[in-house]
């Protein structure tokens, strides 16, 4: 599976948190950083039956953002600002993310509906950064954008689905909790994602739906400090070609509907991300079974539809 979006995000700059060493030696004018973030996802995932209902899953994403960024007075003017580019630059990030490691349980209610629950954690193989609160006290480079979280995050999800001949539904939450920091003094926010929408099926190979989603994203803290969360709706469409027995291909389109942030500068700054695509295949090994193929189909369909 392949995601891609794209993110702006613009604030206002002032003495003396930019760089407080410089602030104490010139007057730096308020200004913006405007930034814009091109971002590709690939997100490879491994399923693997166990029997009896059970499934493990492993996935381990790939992450490219490209990233650049503008200096601007409150007038709109180019501004160069005197730090140079130790808070933002124009730079490619790319690297193995934090994967997940789950192991789900299936089971059939009725005749039409399939109920999913899931434990696991996340697995900290995407790069970690140094404090960056703390390096600009110090007027020193560092990175905002991380890769990784650098710690094992418990993870929990909750998926159902309804079959029918032509119409049904999917239905998923998950959730994250971090439990410590990492060995730069990082602690991720808590996380809840989930969402719901009908499904159709014109003719038996292709299955279409809509959905409406909804994330919440806890404060993250750096040194015991914590810095804002965020709240996201989305509206998205999907469509789901069987292109034989073993072999499905999916689309997706979402729009952000509404945001919001909790920082506490948010009224001098937004972060906007209006569309996401996500296109993505997946293979069967053993597509002779009506359940697990029901099961598989689901699991596509929750993985492409959570944020």
């Amino acid at each position: 599976m392949v995601t891609g979006t794209s993110v702006r995000i613009r604030h206002v700059a002032a003495c003396p948190e930019i760089d407080p060493l410089l602030c104490a030696e010139q007057d730096i004018p308020e200004h913006w950083h405007d930034q814009h973030i091109a971002w590709l996802r690939l997100d490879p995932t491994l399923n693997v039956g166990l029997g009896a209902g059970w499934q493990a899953s492993v996935g381990l994403p790939f992450d490219v953002r490209a990233i650049a960024v503008d200096y601007e007075t409150p007038d709109g003017a180019v501004f160069d600002p005197p730090y140079a580019d130790i808070h933002h630059r124009d730079e490619t990030l790319w690297g193995p993310t934090d994967g997940t490691a789950l192991v789900r349980k299936y089971a059939t209610v009725g005749t039409h509906a399939i109920v999913g629950v899931g434990l696991g954690t996340t697995l900290p193989i995407g790069r970690t950064e140094a404090d960056p609160y703390a390096l600009t006290e110090e007027g020193l480079t560092h990175q905002h954008i991380q890769l990784g979280t650098g710690t094992f995050v418990p993870v929990a999800t909750l998926e159902g689905v309804l079959t029918g001949a032509r119409w049904g539904g999917t239905a998923w939450v998950s959730g994250r909790l971090p439990l410590y920091a990492n060995t730069e003094g990082y602690r991720p926010g808590a996380t809840v994602t989930g969402g719901l929408g009908p499904s159709w099926r014109p003719i038996p190979a292709v299955q279409l739906l809509a959905t409406v989603e909804g994330s919440f994203e806890g404060a993250e803290a750096w040194s015991g400090t914590t810095y804002g969360s965020r709240a996201t709706g989305l509206a998205g469409v999907t469509g789901i070609y069987g292109l034989s027995d073993s072999v499905v291909l999916q689309a997706q389109a979402r729009v952000t509907a509404l945001s919001w942030s909790g920082h506490p500068d948010a009224d001098e700054g937004s972060a906007v991300q209006r569309f996401l695509g996500t296109v993505g295949v997946s293979w069967s090994f053993d597509p002779g079974k009506k359940l697990r193929r029901d099961r598989d189909t689901e699991g596509e369909t929750s993985g492409i539809l959570a944020p």
